[in-house]
């Protein structure tokens, strides 16, 4: 199985060291799913520069190869932005070239990590072939990344949010995915559809929302996010089955179409989010979750969690 990590710092002095540390730890977390191969994509030292790593085998191997190229650890970041991911092999073999993080194009002007499978994968390659773009891996997750591309080239002024929304549109398939953009520095927009997304925050400040704490099972360990999210749709049935008069239950976050989630006082404070496909990768960071439901689009930028719900009249486009 696939495994997703992410990690954003906002207004949080990190050096280049600790922000590999925490995503590389985040793989590890994931281990146990199963994998062939893994890699991560994090801001190099110029701007719009992406610096990604990527091997077949162990995330321990992965962690070798990032010592062997010797990025600068020393270098400090207010605000960043990287992900990361375990892959299991499922359009072309195990190998660098078609382990994740994918790529838009040469420049990495956007990386995706993604699981789940995009079954009209082949028709956007198509399309997106005859709009002049050079395939170099044989994954179903690279026309995510040259979609994005596609249409922010036709749009350069689009918003974040309205281009993932766009991009989601065209998709097809169970998925969950972070995306992230050297046009969009130090945010990452996640998105799922039938492939379980986990959100974590820490701060200092209270936010004006709270979110769920982790579950835990019997045995002391942190449930799937899709138990977890189960769990939560259980709960939201049964305050439906009890009417208006059951007490509001504070472990459920109702959303708005769209909502941002601040300081109680609306000031930006350092922040850090922690996104990852299953809680287990999540909880020595932080306790308190969200778990992003199906049509979800999480956006993360300056400090703030906004989260978009999919509408029917954001359906397919033809």
């Amino acid at each position: 199985m696939c495994g997703i990590f992410g990690y954003i710092n906002y207004l949080v002095e990190r050096d280049r060291k600790y922000i590999l540390d925490t995503l590389v730890n985040g793989l590890s977390r994931l281990e146990y799913r199963g994998y062939d191969s893994a890699g991560l994509a994090v801001d190099g030292d110029k701007k719009n520069e992406v610096l990604a790593f990527k091997e077949v085998g162990k995330v321990a191997k992965l962690k070798q190869l990032i010592e062997d190229e010797k990025p600068d650890l020393t270098k400090v970041f207010d605000s960043h932005a990287g992900i990361a991911h375990t892959r299991w092999a499922t359009h072309g073999p195990p190998s660098r070239v078609n382990c994740h993080p994918h790529r838009s194009d040469p420049k990495w002007e956007f990386a995706v990590v993604h699981n789940g499978i995009i079954t009209n994968y082949k028709e956007l390659k198509t399309l997106l072939e005859g709009k002049g773009f050079k395939f170099e891996t044989e994954t179903d997750t690279e026309a995510i990344a040259k979609l994005a591309k596609y249409i922010y080239d036709d749009h350069p002024d689009i918003e974040f949010t309205v281009l993932a929304k766009a991009i989601i549109k065209e998709l097809q398939g169970a998925f969950g995915l972070l995306l992230k953009s050297v046009h969009y520095p130090h945010e990452v927009v996640a998105a799922r559809k039938g492939s379980p997304l986990v959100i974590g925050v820490r701060t200092q400040k209270k936010m004006k929302v709270d979110f769920v704490d982790v579950e835990y099972n019997e045995e002391g360990m942190a449930l799937p996010a899709e138990r977890a999210s189960q769990n939560v749709a259980m709960k939201k049935s049964a305050l439906k089955s009890h009417g208006l008069l059951a007490p509001p239950d504070k472990s459920l976050l109702h959303r708005s179409q769209s909502r941002a989630f601040l300081s109680d006082d609306g000031a930006p404070m350092p922040t850090e989010f922690f996104l990852s496909s299953d809680p287990s990768a999540i909880v020595e960071h932080t306790k308190k979750v969200l778990y992003l439901e199906d049509d979800d689009i999480a956006h993360i930028h300056e400090g703030s969690l906004n989260i978009h719900r999919l509408s029917k009249d954001d359906g397919a486009s033809n």
